[in-house]
């Protein structure tokens, strides 16, 4: 036998041999890397909750000092000063939105407060305090304020929350605001209209001297601040590193923990603040806007693309201006599909550019709003597109990582 033939076929088949070996050793090395990824944009996830619950949690406690020092001295100026901390809070809360829908604390009112305690809207303004009857033009005192027989306490205002209606809203973000700033009546006294856009709510700092239930409104706002911020505390020590939610979502498998997470950036995106914000709001009007007391929509839009921003490009800018960053969504996708990633990264950054362009308008929401229908593609509703569109990006994103949500 050829002896050089021999050895060729044992040379060639070492040869099979380790370009086989070499081939799994390469798709070995390249799912770790996969792993790894999916592993620190999971922890950049945790990372940027923490830090966000804890921001959203110590701006409330500043506002809950400016809310105590006014109530201990009701004045004009001091009432402006709660009303600049609650404007200044919300910016925090608000990117927390992104958050939600992701089988987390937010959701769970079995393990903390839910979110309808915290931020539940659109509210009845009769169920609280008085309201402006625009057929009479005068005030109907009612509401939980003005009910005698009605106990004032922090289980008494949870009890009543959402009931008998969904609007029936007696605590969180927006009862404050009401008790803060008053129905946004955008009335013209003249014309007898609601045409008035530049105005937000004026409550007189009066309703806590000398006005009818003065001192039930005091307390009402001291209580429901109180809730407010004890809620939020405990979201911020769930998610703080060893809190008992953060050790729950490091033990969940990467590929659980990676559909929750996008569940809720898809969700909130497209099933909320376009589908639930942005979109009734336009159809709809003032009533469906989601600080309409304040005229602060355009900053509550700000905060949720922003929040859904931090978590697609994995970098949080945190009350105190550090940087809390690490692998993001786009990077993690790129190492599976560089088409799809590029897409969502475009889709988010044209979230921000509708978001700009509403914000340069410098008008506030219910005007805005007023000037468009659903459909007309105002600037509102182009905000909405933008944010349906990215809801679909990050489902995408999401069957290229191999799991599946739902935006909506």
């Amino acid at each position: 036998m050829n002896f050089n033939y021999l050895k060729l076929i044992t040379k060639s088949s070492l040869l099979v041999v380790l370009a086989f070996t070499s081939c799994n050793n390469d798709d070995d090395n390249t799912n770790n890397s996969l792993e790894t990824s999916k592993t620190d944009f999971v922890s950049t996830y945790a990372n940027i909750a923490a830090t966000n619950y804890n921001d959203s949690y110590t701006s409330a406690l500043e506002m809950q000092v400016k809310i105590d020092a006014f109530l201990e001295t009701p004045t004009e100026t001091a009432l402006e000063e709660a009303k600049e901390a609650w404007l200044y809070a919300r910016d925090f809360y608000g990117q927390t939105e992104a958050f939600r829908e992701a089988n987390g604390p937010i959701d769970n009112e079995d393990l903390l407060a839910s979110e309808g305690q915290i931020n539940a809207w659109p509210l009845d303004e009769g169920y609280i305090d008085y309201v402006f009857d625009s057929q009479n033009h005068s005030y109907v005192n009612n509401g939980l304020i003005g009910d005698d027989s009605f106990e004032i306490t922090e289980a008494n205002l949870i009890s009543n929350n959402e009931t008998p209606n969904d609007d029936s809203i007696s605590v969180g973000w927006h009862a404050i605001e009401f008790l803060l700033w008053g129905q946004d009546l955008n009335y013209n006294s003249e014309t007898h209209q609601a045409d008035n856009y530049a105005e937000s709510g004026n409550r007189p700092f009066t309703d806590y001297t000398t006005a009818d239930f003065a001192t039930r409104r005091s307390t009402y706002l001291k209580v429901v601040t109180n809730l407010l911020v004890n809620d939020l505390k405990d979201l911020s020590d769930t998610w703080a590193t060893g809190g008992s939610y953060r050790v729950t979502f490091s033990a969940l498998d990467t590929d659980v923990a990676l559909t929750n997470i996008l569940n809720g950036v898809g969700f909130i995106s497209n099933g909320e603040v376009a589908l639930e914000r942005l979109d009734p709001a336009i159809d709809e009007g003032q009533e469906n806007e989601h600080s309409c007391f304040s005229d602060n929509t355009n900053q509550d839009m700000w905060a949720n693309a922003t929040g859904l921003n931090n978590v697609i490009t994995g970098s949080y800018t945190a009350k105190d201006k550090s940087l809390v960053s690490g692998t993001s969504l786009i990077d993690l996708v790129a190492e599976y599909d560089t088409e799809i990633s590029v897409n969502l990264q475009a889709k988010a950054a044209d979230v921000i550019t509708k978001l700009n362009a509403l914000l340069a308008l410098n008008k506030n929401f219910d005007e805005i709003i007023s000037e468009e229908t659903l459909g007309s593609n105002g600037p509102a509703g182009q905000l909405s597109s933008a944010l349906k569109t990215q809801g679909t990006a990050v489902a995408d994103a999401a069957t290229e990582l191999g799991i599946s949500i739902t935006i909506n």
